[in-house]
């Protein structure tokens, strides 16, 4: 007994000195430190903004001065003297000098890793030409096209290698698919036939995204990397006898699936150096499709090395990907979501595309009867696609509609679900609730009327702003009412429906364009102020009634995430106990005019409570070495110093 109590004076004893205030404390501690839980880290005489409020208020939750953090997660958020106390010899400080903090950024949709394998090419086109080449046809008419294909394919692809790969660019229009690329592919511009005459050996693929065309040397090499039928994968694709359809996830896949199949190291290296440029941004967690067989290897030797700079959250795509039968897949896959460690989780079943873009997209709208026989919607009802979609609910998956971008595709993801609800019982409402499905882009929809049924589902809902770009010049077509369907951000938030935000931006610089030195580009505010303006690239302001303030933006990066990503315990707030995620920025988001939230990006950002990224400037200014990659901006004014030079000609 004496024993004990003993014991229990030295442990009340040791914990007193842990309250006392912090020199007085240090100067009496004579155990060793190494049983003493002081912080860290500590970052103080700054701007904690929490975003502990989850409401549709524009109010950002408590404001604090400092935080501490301790063995990666937040020890305590308060003002400067109490958080100091926690502070022992060992604990790194960092004064603020009255920045801003936020929780780290969530990302509901990017493709870090795609992006990854993308720059890896650009770098290194010597390397790729093992297993592809890559050509831009030019043209006004059906006439240009045919002749560039085939000087192509008869003039640079006349003595390559059996296997090579060629892959052939029409004009898109500038990425909306208003060009005459896309129209041409539709209507059998050039057939599979007419490949197979030009290049019998070659796999070909013409593409002008959202139509593609392939040959038969095509297909039989999509059939044997993913050992299926490629007619029945074709068919799943939404096409036809004579190679039209969406090979969207194809063009993504094969250069990863072919080239880098046995290079899994080289992979993570690639995917690993991508991770670390994308905390420079800001970005802590983000979620994505893998779209190549090879990546799940990779990733899982950086989580196996303990490598992984960001987590990602994945959706699984693997079952819809060159597979004619994903029914049978997700029968035997069982819910996974969730399972996975703190930087590597499956986050639900993704639906790969249920349309693609305009004008192969999956809409209600009102257009002339040659504009909807463009359209396409792959998950109708009957098709093996909509079969998929329908075990995968049964089996109890997380439905992460990966991408959607009319509002009819989602009628009918709905109308699945209700088919599932009425044919299994247990499937209640309370459970889809409980699960959070979710669908991206918000392209074309959801339209007014879909709202209601939406927030009763407890959907969550995945918006950016570049599809005030993409979707603008449909508006032509279709009619200036439908801006209001374009990521149409207030009425979300307005029904009460959970609403995050996704970047979906990829590195790089103008096409034509070489920067000297370093890494370049856009703040990640930049495509997420538009949500504030609704003004597009082409300075048309579109649907101003559907425009949100900063502090909305803020929580669809943040705490609404946190929803999504099903990780509300952990992350998207900087409260004590959550994972320490968060980023120091250059301004503070939350005053500064709304012009410079453009040019407002991290200095710091920390994952776990280790900083992944250290701007020089303020790194210096904290005597530390910097960490990670010193980007240079694109879309800052010259007169910062972290303003991209101008580019040089190629």
């Amino acid at each position: 007994m004496k024993d004990r109590n003993y014991l229990a004076s030295v442990a009340g004893f040791v914990g007193l000195l842990l309250i006392l205030p912090g020199a007085w404390a240090q100067e009496m501690v004579t155990v060793p430190l190494k049983i003493v839980n002081y912080a860290d880290m500590i970052v103080y005489d700054g701007k904690v903004m929490t975003m502990n409020d989850a409401s549709t208020n524009q109010t950002p939750g408590t404001m604090a001065e400092a935080m501490a953090v301790r063995e990666g997660k937040i020890l305590a958020v308060g003002a400067n003297a109490e958080i100091l106390q926690y502070a022992g010899p060992k604990t790194m400080k960092i004064d603020l000098h009255g920045r801003t903090v936020i929780p780290g950024i969530m990302d509901s949709h990017t493709h870090i890793h795609n992006n990854a394998v993308s720059l890896y090419a650009m770098e290194h086109p010597e390397v790729l030409l093992a297993v592809s080449r890559t050509f831009n046809v030019g043209g006004k008419t059906y006439d240009d096209l045919r002749r560039g294909i085939e000087v192509v394919l008869k003039e640079n692809m006349a003595h390559a290698p059996k296997d090579q790969w060629a892959y052939i660019n029409l004009p898109t229009g500038g990425g909306s698919g208003t060009g005459v690329g896309p129209k041409f592919l539709q209507e059998r511009g050039v057939t599979r036939a007419d490949l197979d005459k030009l290049a019998p050996d070659n796999p070909v693929m013409v593409q002008s995204h959202p139509a593609y065309t392939a040959n038969s040397a095509a297909m039989k090499a999509i059939g044997q990397i993913y050992e299926s039928d490629p007619e029945e994968a074709m068919a799943l694709q939404g096409g036809d006898s004579q190679g039209l359809g969406d090979f969207t996830e194809y063009s993504r896949s094969l250069a990863v699936d072919t080239f880098f199949k046995d290079k899994i190291p080289l992979l993570a290296d690639t995917i690993e150096k991508e991770l670390v440029k994308n905390a420079a941004l800001g970005i802590t967690t983000y979620s994505s499709h893998m779209v190549g067989l090879v990546y799940m290897s990779a990733f899982m030797k950086l989580v196996r090395e303990d490598r992984m700079p960001i987590r990602f959250a994945y959706t699984d795509y693997f079952g819809f990907e060159g597979n004619p039968d994903p029914s049978s897949f997700y029968l035997r896959l069982g819910d996974m979501a969730g399972l996975g460690t703190p930087y590597f989780w499956q986050s639900g079943v993704g639906l790969q595309n249920i349309d693609s873009g305009p004008p192969m997209f999956c809409s209600t709208m009102e257009a002339p009867p040659e504009i909807k026989r463009r359209e396409w919607c792959r998950n109708a009802p009957g098709t093996a696609f909509e079969k998929g979609v329908y075990t995968a609910i049964r089996s109890r998956e997380r439905l992460t509609v990966g991408h959607s971008y009319g509002d009819k595709g989602i009628d009918y993801i709905l109308q699945t679900l209700d088919r599932v609800m009425k044919d299994d019982p247990t499937i209640t409402l309370d459970y889809v609730r409980s699960r959070r499905f979710s669908s991206d882009h918000c392209g074309f929809y959801p339209r007014p009327a879909q709202l209601p049924k939406l927030k009763n589902l407890n959907w969550i809902i995945s918006c950016n702003g570049s599809y005030l770009n993409r979707s603008a010049p449909w508006l032509k077509v279709y009619g200036e009412q439908y801006g209001k369907w374009i990521s149409p951000m207030k009425s979300l938030v307005d029904a009460g429906i959970t609403t995050v935000y996704e970047n979906e931006e990829a590195w790089g610089v103008p096409e034509g364009t070489k920067y000297p030195n370093g890494v370049h580009s856009n703040t990640y505010f930049g495509s997420a102020s538009l949500l504030l303006t609704r003004k597009n690239r082409e300075g048309q302001v579109i649907a101003p009634e559907e425009r949100i303030d900063r502090v909305t933006l803020m929580k669809m990066m943040t705490v609404w995430q946190s929803q999504y990503f099903q990780k509300e315990k952990e992350l998207g707030t900087l409260e004590a106990g959550k994972l320490a995620d968060f980023v120091v920025l250059n301004k503070d988001y939350f005053t500064v005019p709304e012009e410079e939230i453009v040019s407002t990006y991290p200095v710091m950002t920390v994952v776990a409570g280790k900083p992944t990224f250290w701007r020089t400037e303020f790194a210096r200014e904290q005597e530390h070495a910097p960490v990670g990659y010193q980007v240079k901006y694109m879309n800052v004014p010259k007169s910062d110093p972290n303003a991209a030079p101008l580019p040089t000609p190629q």
